[in-house]
């Protein structure tokens, strides 16, 4: 076919040379495209239609293809596949779920078994504990109260025992602080006094010779003597002290190498565990001159400064030549004092130590405590054991309250620091160091302030009128030399002095007469003399 405006053929392989031979190539491609979108609203309407489930919206048959010819689809039979296809597929998921409620409920089923064996398991264990309970509670009170009595019988023969232990202890250290006092030859004997009467001496050392100076005494002592009955005494004491297991308040430091006297500590430096050099002497230390030990001397702590029991020379002399030794060997004497006193005060000793004089008499307080004393045997035991060893009553210390010297709840040996029974640092016992009001530093200081007293009126004495007028007429004769000048190392007497007066020309008449005029009115009576150590020469 030709075309009517160019008069070319027309056809697929031709090229296009007008608008009417492209209009007439592109008819067959609109008509294609109408069918295709005709068939596609088709379709679509019958899609909708199957779903809604409306008859009336389309006719029975859809010719698909126009006038090309296509195919009929019915819609019944459409919709019927459709909904055979939803029948199964709820049909499957129905299948589904129910084959997973099946296995939910074999699971269950499972763990219902396994829950009801481990009832049923627990179940008879609680039965048999119930059984076991009700054998064991079956006469429990009967049974509980014998446990109870067995165990109230081992607790009292155990008590028993310790009590036991304790008497044999306590009764032990009675017998060696007795012994060891009569070793060290502690006695007791009398002696006339200036007044007539007697007094009570007491001598310690080998032979009983050594006496123990009251320290309101100690101005007359002789410094020797003086020395070794101190040694004696502090031997002793540090001996009962270890025999009785306890711990003196001031620490003595008995002789041994390098240190040939004792001395004793303060208390608030006692027992430190520090090698204190003999007073007097160089420390070994010091000896060395290298600076490292003279560096690591400075950063030490300063040593503890002990207090002597010993003299070198009479104790007069002492305190007008060396004063710091002087108030040195006082304050040793009362730290002994009041060791023998805190001692006798912690073993039984009903004196009350309230008075410092109460503390002077260091070997009257020893011969008490370690001689005197009566409640030394004083424990009586309550027994005790039946005739199948079972029953048993505690021993029950007690005492003789009609002692005078008894004091209710503790004998000598009794309390001590070296065992858990009647411990003596526990609280309760500490009423028995309510005796000891005074401390040693009030002690020292009365002391001191006693023989210094006693120093200051041994240098003056009282002449009544006759031996007044006697002294003038027996000077009146001729000059009198009385002895040499008492050496620092002479020994004294008790009670005596020394009229030492070196003259160098024979006084006149005159002389004389004036002096006796001057004393008359000016000393009236009372003249100072020296010390003296033996009588006055006539």
């Amino acid at each position: 076919m030709d075309c009517d405006v160019c008069g070319k053929a027309l056809g697929p392989n031709v090229p296009l040379h007008c608008a009417t031979c492209a209009r007439v190539a592109l008819y067959p491609l609109r008509n294609e495209e109408l069918l295709a979108l005709l068939d596609r609203e088709a379709q679509s309407r019958h899609v909708k239609a199957v779903i809604e489930g409306s008859d009336d919206s389309l006719p029975q048959q859809i010719s698909l293809g126009g006038s090309t010819g296509g195919m009929l689809i019915d819609r019944h039979e459409s919709t019927k596949n459709i909904e055979q296809r939803l029948v199964e597929a709820e049909t499957a998921e129905v299948e589904e779920r129910i084959s997973l409620i099946t296995e939910h409920v074999a699971l269950l089923t499972e763990q219902i078994n396994k829950t009801r064996l481990e009832h049923n398991a627990r179940k008879a264990a609680i039965a048999q504990r119930r059984s076991d309970i009700a054998s064991a509670t079956h006469g429990l009170e009967s049974r509980r109260a014998k446990e109870l009595e067995k165990i109230q019988q081992n607790t009292k023969r155990m008590n028993y025992k310790w009590e036991k232990k304790h008497q044999e202890t306590v009764e032990a250290r009675g017998y060696l602080c007795k012994a060891a006092a009569k070793l060290a030859g502690l006695k007791q004997t009398r002696r006339k006094a200036k007044d007539g009467g007697t007094k009570d001496v007491y001598n310690i050392g080998p032979g009983s010779k050594l006496r123990i100076y009251d320290l309101r005494d100690l101005n007359n002592a002789n410094f020797e003597q003086l020395t070794a009955s101190l040694s004696a005494v502090a031997q002793l004491l540090v001996r009962i002290s270890h025999y009785l297991s306890v711990r003196l308040p001031a620490e003595i430091t008995l002789p041994h190498r390098d240190y040939p006297l004792p001395t004793i500590f303060h208390p608030s430096s006692s027992y430190l565990s520090r090698e204190v050099p003999f007073p007097g002497s160089t420390p070994t230390q010091s000896s060395s001159a290298s600076p490292d030990v003279s560096h690591t001397l400075e950063h030490q702590r300063p040593l503890p400064r002990p207090r002597t029991l010993f003299l070198d020379r009479p104790l007069i002399d002492l305190s007008t030549q060396d004063p710091p030794a002087y108030s040195l060997f006082l304050e040793g004497v009362s730290l002994l004092a009041y060791n023998v006193a805190w001692l006798c005060q912690t073993q039984g000793m009903q004196d009350e130590f309230s008075h410092w004089e109460d503390f002077c008499p260091i070997g009257r307080n020893l011969f008490k405590l370690l001689v005197q004393q009566e409640n030394r045997s004083a424990f009586r035991w309550e027994n005790s054991l039946g005739k199948d060893g079972a029953a048993i009553t505690r021993g029950i210390p007690t005492r003789d309250t009609t002692s005078p010297q008894s004091r209710p709840g503790v004998v000598f040996g009794e309390l001590s620091h070296g065992t858990a029974h009647s411990f003596l640092g526990a609280a309760e016992n500490t009423i028995f160091l309510r005796g000891l009001r005074l401390s040693p530093v009030k002690i020292t200081d009365n002391l001191k302030a006693l023989l210094l007293a006693e120093q200051n009126s041994q240098e003056w004495e009282v002449l009544d009128q006759k031996e007044w007028h006697g002294m003038e007429d027996a000077m009146g004769e001729e000059p009198v030399l009385v002895g040499p000048k008492r050496r620092d190392t002479e020994e004294l007497d008790d009670g005596k002095s020394v009229l030492s007066a070196a003259t160098t020309a024979v006084p006149t008449l005159e002389s004389q007469e004036a002096t006796s005029h001057s004393r008359a009115k000016g000393v009236n009576g009372w003249t100072k003399l020296k010390s003296r150590a033996g009588d006055v020469s006539k």
